[in-house]
């Protein structure tokens, strides 16, 4: 069961969205909000997996709230307007849906949102870390000691180690919140690497291993500050 949010200021799109997650058995609702200054603070007290999103609220935008908010869970955009919807999925959005919204489309994003969650699962003993990825039918282990870098790659991303690379479903945003922030850095949007693979810095990259990955201006100082700690 994926535990769901609305946070929609339209009252109309609150009730039919609701209407649809009570209609599907795997979603269950778990609250909504009609303002996201409110839904801000109340959160992360409530057990969510997946936020329908409206991207037009008067107090704060959909993408205000999704840098706004740590931790957030897969967010399922919902809006009237559709030119929104390219810049949406910088932000790692699951799914982008313009309304009227029919049933049939809303099962859709939310049958990609349930694959994203059942993808990746995480296991975590004190002596070992790793993850369970999805390829294709198989299950793989990857352990976080064999990970060098994470890439965006369409509606993936591909899980690079030494040996191999993996292409999983999943949003950089869920794989980033499986893996953690301790032994995991966002670097780009298209990027997540592993700390302790970097070997070194540039002005407008890093190297890991052979790949040379892209550093935004918006995580380098972020970067910085965790390679300079590693080496105090």
């Amino acid at each position: 069961m994926l535990k769901v949010v609305i946070l929609d200021d339209d009252k109309v799109s609150r009730e039919i969205i609701r209407s649809y997650i009570n209609f599907t058995d795997f979603l269950e609702f778990e609250a909504e909000f009609d303002n996201p200054l409110v839904a801000q603070k109340e959160i992360g007290n409530i057990d969510v997996d997946l936020l329908f999103l409206d991207i037009e609220m008067p107090e704060m935008s959909g993408i205000d709230f999704i840098e706004n908010v740590k931790n957030i869970p897969q967010v399922i955009i919902i809006s009237s307007k559709a030119e929104y919807a390219a810049e949406s999925y910088n932000y790692d959005v699951t799914d982008y849906l313009v309304k009227p919204i029919e049933y049939k489309r809303f099962l859709k994003g939310a049958q990609r949102a349930k694959s994203i969650s059942e993808t990746i699962s995480l296991k975590s003993p004190e002596d070992e870390k790793y993850i369970f990825v999805k390829t294709g039918s198989e299950l793989i282990k990857l352990n976080f000691a064999s990970i060098h870098y994470i890439e965006a790659f369409a509606d993936y991303v591909q899980i690079h180690t030494a040996e191999k690379r993996y292409t999983v479903l999943s949003t950089m945003k869920a794989i980033h919140a499986k893996l953690g922030e301790e032994e995991f850095l966002r670097v780009h949007r298209s990027f997540i690497v592993a700390i302790n693979k970097i070997d070194a810095l540039q002005e407008n990259g890093l190297t890991v291993g052979n790949k040379i990955v892209k550093v935004s201006r918006k995580y380098k100082k972020d970067l910085k500050e965790r390679l300079k700690s590693q080496a105090d």
